[in-house]
């Protein structure tokens, strides 16, 4: 299987680090964990983002075009709350799983994907305001086995859905009790 990770969001004006990014030690955990499964991991960014230790291609500063093609070749992907999900919705491409912390998938999630939210009570106050200023919070995050379920998931099941039209899937609870809420 061919993953795309899109692991990190917009760097902030401030140089703090950006609170939408997957701490780099859990991607590394997600990467070795799939790459043990046999799936191939294709890393897409921009100039200047380090590479995580594991990516089997690591893609940076193409154009959109480009892009386009290596999304169509790829099974699913899997990133955080920013452009790529975006993107991919925009251009109808196949769907993926984000990885959300401080943002809200009911607000910036798209239905079609898998969107991980650890908990609603790690959510910040103001939702549209920008991103520079809001302090990191790794503890925001949802641990790396629920990431590598929720695209096993995902890929062997595309079609289920919740009451909302998302599928938001809190914390480390198992996929099947997650899809049924």
């Amino acid at each position: 299987m061919k993953i795309i990770i899109a692991p990190f969001a917009a760097r902030t004006l401030t140089g703090n680090p950006n609170p939408k990014n997957y701490p780099i030690r859990f991607w590394e955990q997600v990467i070795a964990k799939l790459t043990m499964l046999g799936c191939e991991i294709i890393q897409i960014g921009v100039v200047g983002e380090p590479r995580i230790e594991g990516v089997g291609e690591f893609i940076q500063g193409w154009p959109l075009k480009k892009l386009r093609a290596v999304a169509e070749n790829a099974d699913t992907w899997i990133s955080v709350d920013s452009f790529w999900p975006h993107f991919c919705h925009t251009e109808r491409l196949k769907s993926g799983v984000v990885i959300f912390s401080q943002s809200d998938p009911i607000i910036f999630g798209h239905p079609e994907n898998t969107n991980l939210l650890k908990d609603r009570k790690y959510l910040r106050e103001f939702q549209f305001q920008d991103w520079h200023n809001t302090p990191y919070n790794e503890a925001a995050f949802v641990l790396p086995q629920v990431i590598v379920d929720a695209v096993l998931a995902h890929v062997g099941n595309q079609t289920v859905k919740s009451q909302n039209g998302h599928r938001t899937i809190q914390g480390s609870v198992s996929m099947a009790t997650a899809e049924a809420a």
